[in-house]
């Protein structure tokens, strides 16, 4: 199972074919968090009918608390996405923190589960961690590069045809 099938499950929603814009205004993101830990997120800015789509400071605002959350709940900074990776619609990275929040809301429900059975004093548990691929991607690093170089030629070609006049 998917995490974001296993968001699905969990939150029993079903979530569009387009992953990235059903999650940039970080709706499902937050209610996500308050499954795992309920009051988690304290406020979540939700469509309504009268205004169907959130404004980019409200979408902001709930992938913040979503990323605050995931911070109390436990969750590593090296796992946690960007909120321009979110906003962005950058699935890998997301995906990597959901599934380090539902790998640890997987642990709790283990860890209570063994704690209301009665534990056998030769057994052992092994616990392995994958892990989480760096979120800069080499595209990613190439691509800025060829921005900034861009940016610099432009800033040369505008300076000397300013010189030239």
């Amino acid at each position: 199972m998917t995490q974001f099938q296993s968001i699905e499950s969990r939150l029993k929603v079903v979530l569009p074919e387009d992953l990235g814009s059903s999650l940039m205004d970080g709706v499902v993101l937050c209610h996500l968090a308050n499954h795992i830990k309920p009051r988690s997120v304290a406020s979540i800015h939700v469509p309504s009918p009268a205004v169907p789509k959130l404004s980019m400071a409200k979408c902001r605002r709930n992938v913040e608390n979503f990323l605050d959350a995931c911070r109390r709940i436990g969750i590593a900074e090296s796992s946690l996405c960007s909120s321009y990776d979110i906003i962005q619609c950058r699935l890998r990275p997301l995906r990597l923190t959901v599934q380090a929040l539902i790998f640890l809301d997987s642990k709790k429900e283990e860890a209570t589960v063994s704690a209301n059975s009665a534990p056998s004093p030769k057994s052992k548990v092994s616990v392995t961690t994958q892990t989480p691929s760096p979120t800069w991607q080499i595209w990613d690093l190439i691509c800025s590069s060829l921005v900034h170089v861009l940016c610099l030629a432009l800033l040369f070609v505008a300076y000397t045809w300013s010189e030239l006049l």
